[in-house]
């Protein structure tokens, strides 16, 4: 292991891909068939996956940590990371401890759970494991948008949840919530905001709805059985964001509120570490290059959690776009000495490339994009109403979303 003072920093993502359901907003189910999605601990392919991502874990995980990468940052995503039994916990914990040196700490390690899969034990497992901040994925305190989501949990069990990780010892409490969605008032995404306000939560991130292709709220947006307008979206994010600042939760990126800065989600969007993802459906960027297990191929990575399906540089077109997205969701922008350093390439080089112009030339028609010394960048009052209307030209194309998913980083690593 290299040491400290010329030590690689590391975000290490595990993506845990199951789930109590398949929610109907959320594309990144869509391509798990059902049957696996909703794996039990005593299934047969569970239980190997979890042989096999502890297998990828050590084996890559050493590797890594000989060409010294030491970690910096831990997050533990999905699906949900909380339908871990206790065991599958202890076991993925090991797995880490044993290639890579945690004993210094961590900057920031993240679990994501979900409220109904979650128990105090479970929460000790964790704990144990060395998290420190707990997300969970809330969306909404309404019991009506709960159920057309398809969410597991009810508001009784997200108010809990909060209070148990709180009791727990996590000092660091965040949960997501979504606004803007089909048939949501301005005022039913300021009550969710409000009732998240009454518990003790440390951060609060608020994504715009996005009708993702693929999804059940997708197909109902398509046949026009619900519908979402533009103008109600920002209104409800300007809304709920006004909230969220008044009651002293700062927003220091799109859909991000708090003093205490999610470390995880910057370090992805700014790229301002490698990082490694371990799991079915995760994503790695190391020396410059893109890797992939795809989504919703569990058997073929319990046969070999070694193999990539995906293999790109990173500043190829294929991956460039991408991540490009990110960055300028940030209020920092594209950093140019962070781009080099992450991709090997010039940042002018890389938004010289298709897809990096066509996004770009996007944007500049909606706002107001700045380029100097450091980077690129939007203006930080127009970042929100540019990504929205971003994805809604996706809408009016038909097809796909037009764009990658809105920052999550469980989702983007995952």
């Amino acid at each position: 292991m290299a040491g400290m003072s010329d030590a690689r920093p590391l975000l290490v993502y595990v993506h845990i891909p199951f789930c109590s359901s398949k929610c109907h907003f959320c594309d990144w189910v869509t391509e798990i068939p059902t049957a696996e999605l909703l794996l039990r601990p005593a299934d047969t392919p569970r239980r190997a996956y979890i042989d096999a991502l502890c297998r990828e874990i050590r084996e890559r995980g050493a590797d890594l940590a000989g060409r010294g990468y030491r970690p910096a940052i831990m997050y533990w995503g999905g699906g949900t990371a909380s339908i871990l039994a206790e065991h599958e916990i202890a076991r993925i914990g090991a797995a880490l401890h044993e290639v890579f040196d945690l004993s210094g700490g961590l900057d920031e390690a993240t679990i994501e759970c979900s409220p109904e899969s979650l128990t105090p034990e479970k929460l000790a497992a964790f704990r144990d494991v060395g998290f420190r901040r707990w997300s969970s994925g809330v969306q909404s305190f309404d019991e009506r948008r709960l159920r057309t989501l398809g969410r597991s949990h009810d508001a009784v069990q997200a108010r809990r949840a909060v209070e148990l990780a709180a009791e727990a010892g996590f000092d660091d409490r965040s949960i997501d919530l979504i606004c803007g969605l089909p048939g949501e008032s301005v005022e039913e995404a300021a009550d969710s905001v409000r009732a998240a306000l009454d518990l003790p939560v440390t951060h609060v991130a608020l994504y715009p709805y996005r009708p993702a292709h693929g999804t059940v709220l997708r197909r109902q947006v398509t046949r026009g059985t619900t519908e979402i307008l533009r103008s109600e979206q920002k209104a409800a994010y300007g809304r709920a964001a006004a909230l969220l600042v008044d009651a002293g939760f700062p927003e220091y990126a799109m859909s991000h509120f708090g003093d205490r800065r999610c470390l995880s989600d910057l370090a992805y969007f700014q790229l301002r570490m490698d990082w490694a993802g371990f799991g079915s459906g995760a994503t790695s960027l190391i020396g410059g290059e893109y890797l992939a297990h795809r989504r919703g191929f569990l058997s073929a990575y319990n046969r070999d959690p070694l193999h990539f399906d995906e293999r790109y540089p990173a500043a190829s077109p294929a991956i460039a776009a991408r991540l490009l997205y990110q960055s300028l969701t940030t209020f920092e922008g594209a950093s140019r000495d962070l781009w080099r350093e992450r991709t090997g390439t010039g940042l002018d080089e890389v938004l010289a490339l298709g897809p990096c112009r066509h996004l770009l030339g996007f944007l500049e028609r909606v706002a107001e994009v700045r380029s100097d010394a450091d980077g690129v960048r939007l203006r930080r009052d127009q970042i929100t109403d540019a990504f929205i209307d971003l994805q809604f030209a996706g809408i009016a194309a038909g097809g796909g979303h037009g764009s990658p998913e809105l920052p999550r980083t469980a989702a983007l690593l995952g």
